[in-house]
């Protein structure tokens, strides 16, 4: 691939500016970027990256963007984080593989979270995130990483996450830990076939509905 390809930060904030004097959204479906770094700014619009492929890594912490944020299909060769963000409209991941950690500790995302089909190369946090809407991570898959001799367990955490809607993370598979503790979910969990190669902590988490573990598969679970 000739790196003319390759958007670069420059050619990143030429299509927000023109995006902004269009009145529409931010697209960058299809393309190829060297990385994406929009830290503790504010974006008028939502941001569509379908398609996208990233070859560094993905930056928004601290930022706020008013509208949704589309990574559905995306390949992210490094980590995603975003950090102590709001999000205005839905968060979507289907089917996208980030090479690195996903990383949306105390984020609030103002509608729904689609992670279906996601696969993450080392933990993915939602710990203190608030998701006013469902959160969908059916058939996510977190994979231990390896870096320098050290190894990034596949954890989920959800440690204290506010879910007003559904948590459904059925038929995933975790080669780390799930860790809810004092998360509130205000509707239904559903853990059903899920596969986890360590532990299951459910202590102190707060579940509004159904808690449906048919067929889950864990090490250990740790309720109280």
């Amino acid at each position: 691939m000739s790196d003319k390809n390759i958007l670069d930060q420059a050619d990143i904030e030429k299509e927000i500016r023109k995006a902004i004097s269009e009145g529409r959204p931010v697209n960058l479906g299809g393309k190829v970027l060297s990385f994406l770094f929009l830290q503790e700014r504010t974006i008028e619009q939502s941001l569509d990256l379908r398609g996208v492929v990233i070859l560094g890594s993905v930056t928004l912490e601290g930022s706020t963007i008013k509208g949704g944020l589309n990574l559905s299909q995306a390949i992210i060769r490094g980590s995603l984080y975003f950090g102590s963000g709001v999000l205005e409209g839905d968060l979507n991941l289907e089917g996208a593989n980030v090479n690195g950690v996903v990383n949306l500790v105390g984020t609030k995302i103002e509608h729904s979270l689609n992670f279906r089909g996601l696969t993450v190369s080392g933990f993915l946090s939602l710990a203190k995130t608030e998701i006013r809407k469902d959160a969908n991570l059916q058939n996510l898959k977190v994979n231990d990483a390896y870096h320098s001799g050290l190894i990034v367990k596949g954890d989920v955490y959800l440690r204290e996450a506010t879910v007003s809607g559904n948590f459904d993370i059925e038929s995933s598979f975790l080669e780390g830990s799930l860790d809810m503790v004092g998360s509130y979910i205000g509707g239904n969990v559903n853990l059903r076939l899920i596969e986890i190669e360590e532990i299951l902590i459910l202590k102190e988490a707060t579940i509004g509905g159904e808690l449906n573990l048919e067929g889950a598969k864990y090490k250990e679970v740790i309720k109280k």
